[in-house]
């Protein structure tokens, strides 16, 4: 989310800028009529704006990583980082994959 509003500010403010220099380069043309300053103005203080959003928005998403736990999918259990499950869900997701891949009768 963060970067879509980084992203699209500064894609703003880039296209502010391009039309601006458009406008002030053939300014005794018809086409500086088409770009009003008053826009570009407007336009520009909307780019800013979504480019602070975003920047709110990455640190608040980098404070609720840090407060968040994992935790298995099964039982909601609190579990390390990088895990899906916890030991003893894992131990069954295990054994029923070892299961459907070893389908061969034992032999004694």
């Amino acid at each position: 989310m963060s970067s879509t509003l980084l992203r699209l500010g500064l894609y703003t403010i880039l296209i502010a800028i391009a039309l601006y220099v458009v406008a002030q380069t053939y300014e005794t043309s018809p086409v500086a009529e088409y770009i009003p300053t008053a826009m570009l103005q407007k336009v520009l203080i909307l780019g800013a704006l979504l480019v602070i959003a975003g920047i709110i928005a990455s640190i608040l998403e980098r404070g609720a990583k840090a407060v968040t736990k994992n935790r298995c999918a099964v039982c909601r259990t609190p579990i390390p980082a990088g895990a899906i499950y916890c030991r003893a869900h894992l131990r069954r997701v295990l054994q029923s994959e070892e299961d459907k891949t070893h389908m061969t009768r034992l032999r004694r």
